[in-house]
């Protein structure tokens, strides 16, 4: 039997799969000459991403688990949540998690070699209000982290830029 918490994060994971459903296909194209590793950034977002993003536990595949949530098809009993991924944990991040599809329509904050705690990325993303990490190889870079406010180190490089989206088919 759900709880209402459940309840809540099943609705918010619905309308966030339809949020982050945007990014798929595309590419979001982020250059600066005054980036210091690269003059650009290219991220992708994957249907496999998601589930990370969300914070919530499932045995589902996470393809599968975007395409239920995507579809409205997911049940309470698809996920689940323990101390280690907790209830304020996943309010956070459900709470941008849905208006991910924001983010990079207006000026964002990025910060190359992001450091937080025990979380690495290649670069972090911010509008203020959250921050969305990135990890990967020499060509795209993937989602990671999600954080709730702004945690770009003020004592390190930030640069404001304008991201381009682009469809990959």
């Amino acid at each position: 039997m759900a709880n209402q918490f459940k309840e809540n994060v099943k609705s918010q994971l619905i309308v966030a799969a339809q949020s982050y459903f945007f990014l798929i296909d595309k590419n979001v194209l982020l250059k600066s000459e005054e980036f210091k590793n690269r003059k650009m950034y290219r991220l992708a977002f994957t249907k496999s991403n998601f589930l990370h993003l969300s914070g919530v536990l499932t045995s589902l595949e996470p393809t599968f688990f975007f395409e239920k949530c995507l579809s409205g098809k997911i049940d309470c009993d698809d996920f689940s949540y323990n101390e280690y991924k907790n209830k304020n944990t996943i309010k956070s991040k459900m709470k941008n998690l849905v208006f991910i599809d924001l983010l990079f329509k207006n000026k964002v904050f990025v910060q190359e070699d992001f450091v937080k705690n025990c979380v690495v990325c290649k670069i972090a993303t911010s509008d203020g209000k959250y921050t969305l990490g990135f990890t990967g190889g020499k060509g795209k870079l993937y989602p990671n982290t999600l954080l709730n406010n702004n945690h770009l180190d003020k004592e390190k490089h930030i640069i404001e830029v304008v991201p381009i989206i682009e469809s990959i088919c």
